[in-house]
């Protein structure tokens, strides 16, 4: 008896369930709370960058593509430079805020993000933002032992690697994937 009278009764209580008022319709184009990419303009990977919702540029993209499309999103011309003693050979450097591209042979082989507004990883992981712990609890991460303090590297939502420092131990300083000119 009690189980015929849950059988009449559950699909009455499930009917009146879905009969709720509408959601107000708003106008705000705000970013969903916890958006880890809210403000970012530039998103970088395991792989390369590129302008937030646009086709990202790989490593070997040419520099003048890159260098027009960095800038495009972020509303700036990049400071350029030039090291002849990289270990992996002459570099070239385009410089937007916190974010370095690295340039052999006049095409993109790598990045490097310092704390800064508008660039973040695709997965929203940000220097200056980020803790080694909580990058931790999300993601594999692997500490380094090399002669450069607080180097460590995680592996990516995508499965990519990016390289990174926490000089302090505990907030991500810095991120770099591709080539580098480091000497460690």
């Amino acid at each position: 008896m009690i189980r015929k009278a849950l059988l009449v009764a559950l699909p009455l209580a499930l009917a009146a369930c879905g009969q709720s008022e509408p959601a107000p319709e708003t106008t705000e184009s705000a970013a969903p709370a916890g958006d880890p990419l809210a403000g970012v303009q530039v998103v970088v990977d395991a792989d390369g960058l590129g302008a937030k919702g646009a086709e990202p540029l790989r490593f070997g993209a040419p520099r003048d593509e890159v260098d027009g499309a960095i800038a495009k999103a972020l509303g700036s011309s990049p400071e350029t430079s030039r090291n002849e003693e990289c270990g992996a050979g002459p570099m070239d450097f385009s410089q937007f805020g916190p974010l370095q591209l690295a340039y052999m042979d006049g095409a993109l082989r790598g990045w490097f993000l310092r704390k800064g507004e508008g660039v973040a990883t695709s997965d929203g992981v940000r220097p200056g933002v980020t803790t080694l712990e909580g990058l931790k609890l999300e993601r594999q991460v692997r500490e380094l032992d090399t002669t450069l303090p607080g180097e460590f590297e995680y592996t990516t939502a995508d499965y990519g690697t990016i390289t990174g420092f926490a000089e302090d131990g505990n907030t991500v300083t810095a991120l770099q994937a591709g080539v580098s000119c480091f000497s460690r």
